[in-house]
């Protein structure tokens, strides 16, 4: 974990940026509330002392409406294959997005030499969540050649000791401590630092940025692909060989390359970076040392929803809170996020309590997606003649942890080496893009235990926290680096088979557990992903 300037101190901090807004964006006015007073009154009293309050909430009703569309609606004919596309090639490589997407387009611009060209519909190089990993995950930025280490370090904005995970057993026949790890997810970064970073690279090389550009369809043919967008109120049609699409669980292309399921599950996020939280070592205060990864205080709600906060410091004096919920795409569970925060906001002081001087900051949220593969390998499309998905378009992040940036920095260097190699070929097809993606066996068994973590409606309020206790009881019993693999998304396949026959040695009904959660067609897919992991293991040491 530790690198230069951090072996000294146990751990460090400084300021980060807390509102990174478009220049070119028009602040909404406080209108924009009236309607929301009545049925979200803390919600909006908060983000209405929030700097840029309207404008953070005028994102969450465009997310929250884009989710809504994305899982009921028809997925729009974008992807249109022809003969022949009329035009010559302007970029090497075209993305749609400007979140994780300009962290792939500075490396291949400034590693394998390649024009590039970015839009967003917002911003290209900015973010509304934040981002938290290890230092030697982080790492991979430096050894891929991206950033020096020395700036990797000044996007890290506090690093903590060690962290832990603790579910709520009150109700629960089986009681656990914390479950203390090092080195995971334990250094908080500025994204849009990060990601400010990464534009000055694009730029440097010779890159083009275009802000305020929305995607609207395009053409493939296997040679060149025309991108058709619309830029401020302009149409514009741009060419290349390769568009890689790098918008978002949303994205148009993921859907229509995925019309029956975009993805199967989901984390619906919100939280805030906030500071003035009472300090100290009690289980409400926040301790600037300490990371919490997963935490609950109660039971599930009557609807089956499971809430689980996460916290860590991310500066000197502000604390990152997150509530959330695992839940499958299909489940009638309430996935609003307005209605998320009502509850976040509701709730906070049972988890942190708030000080004489609390101050809300700014508004961090999402609702993140995953895939859960019922076959040996990877069963989602993410790729298509001259089109190739990354990032939360691709959906391949761990069900269980849901860090799309921690699995987009481990297989950076993986899929930007394979895709050097594919263009220089000039083979740019879907048999040539379809491998290039981020799916990892290893991380897809783990959709198994994320079930776990999903209430259903009409199950005993003590569901989740009790199976959760049962498997951290069996996880201390075990060596610590098993705990740290689990909850980095690492997981060895000698480790899981370890952990796998402990449970049943210290808990031997816990096969009803098994049966109940996952049905018999749940512990076939278990079965599938097993032998999937077993023979991609046994691939890599042939």
């Amino acid at each position: 974990m530790k690198g230069v300037c951090l072996c000294i101190h146990p751990f460090f901090s400084k300021s980060m940026s807390l509102c990174a807004i478009p220049s070119a964006q028009v602040i909404p006015e406080e209108s924009i509330f009236s309607g929301y007073e009545s049925s979200h009154p803390l919600t909006v009293k908060y983000f209405k002392v929030m700097q840029d309050g309207t404008y953070w909430f005028q994102r969450l009703l465009t997310i929250e409406s884009s989710f809504m569309r994305n899982v009921h609606e028809m997925p729009r004919q974008v992807i249109q294959h022809v003969e022949k596309v009329q035009g010559q090639k302007e970029y090497d490589i075209i993305y749609g997005g400007g979140g994780l997407a300009i962290i792939h387009a500075a490396l291949m611009a400034k590693v394998y030499g390649y024009s590039v060209c970015l839009f967003d519909k917002y911003g290209v190089g900015l973010t509304h969540r934040d981002w938290n990993i290890s230092y030697q995950e982080l790492l991979v930025l430096r050894d891929c050649g991206l950033f020096s280490e020395e700036q990797l370090q000044s996007f890290i904005t506090c690093s903590y000791r060690s962290g832990f995970v603790k579910f709520h057993d009150a109700n629960s026949a089986i009681k656990t401590p914390h479950l203390w790890m090092d080195n995971v997810l334990d250094n908080a970064l500025d994204a849009n630092a990060l990601l400010a970073a990464a534009r000055a690279i694009v730029i440097e090389h010779g890159g083009v940025i275009l802000d305020n550009a929305q995607f609207k369809s395009i053409e493939v043919d296997g040679r060149l692909a025309s991108v058709h967008i619309l830029e401020h109120g302009t149409q514009k049609t741009l060419y290349t060989p390769l568009f890689i699409d790098g918008m978002g669980a949303f994205s148009p292309i993921a859907k229509a390359l995925n019309p029956k399921a975009p993805f199967t599950h989901c984390c619906p996020t919100v939280g805030t970076i906030s500071s003035g939280f009472k300090t100290g070592t009690g289980e409400r205060e926040v301790d600037f040392s300490v990371g919490e990864i997963l935490v609950t205080n109660e039971d599930m709600l009557p609807d089956g929803r499971q809430l689980i906060w996460e916290g860590f410091p991310s500066s000197n004096n502000r604390f990152v809170t997150y509530l959330f919920f695992y839940d499958a795409i299909d489940s009638p569970s309430d996935k609003s996020l307005l209605n998320l925060y009502e509850l976040f906001f509701e709730k906070l002081s049972s988890y942190k309590e708030p000080g004489e001087h609390f101050d809300i900051g700014r508004p961090l949220f999402g609702i993140i997606p995953s895939y859960s593969h019922k076959a040996l390998g990877n069963a989602r499309k993410s790729a298509d003649d001259n089109i190739l998905c990354i990032g939360d378009a691709a959906a391949l992040s761990s069900p269980l942890s849901y860090c799309g940036f921690g699995s987009f920095v481990r297989n950076l260097p993986r899929m930007t080496q394979a895709l050097h190699q594919v263009l220089q070929s000039k083979k740019l097809t879907v048999d040539s893009l379809k491998s290039i993606n981020a799916f990892e066996s290893r991380v897809a068994i783990m959709s198994n235990f994320a079930a776990f973590l999903q209430g259903k409606k009409g199950q005993p309020s003590n569901t989740v926290n009790e199976t959760m206790n049962l498997f951290m009881d069996v996880l201390a019993s075990l060596p610590k680096h098993i705990s740290q693999e689990v909850f980095r998304d690492t997981m060895q396949w000698e480790s899981y088979n370890l952990m796998m026959s402990t449970v049943p040695k210290r808990h031997p009904m816990s096969y009803k557990i098994l049966i109940r959660t996952h049905g018999f067609w749940g512990l076939l897919r278990w079965a599938l992903n097993f032998v999937g992991f077993t023979l991609s293991e046994k691939r890599k040491k042939s």
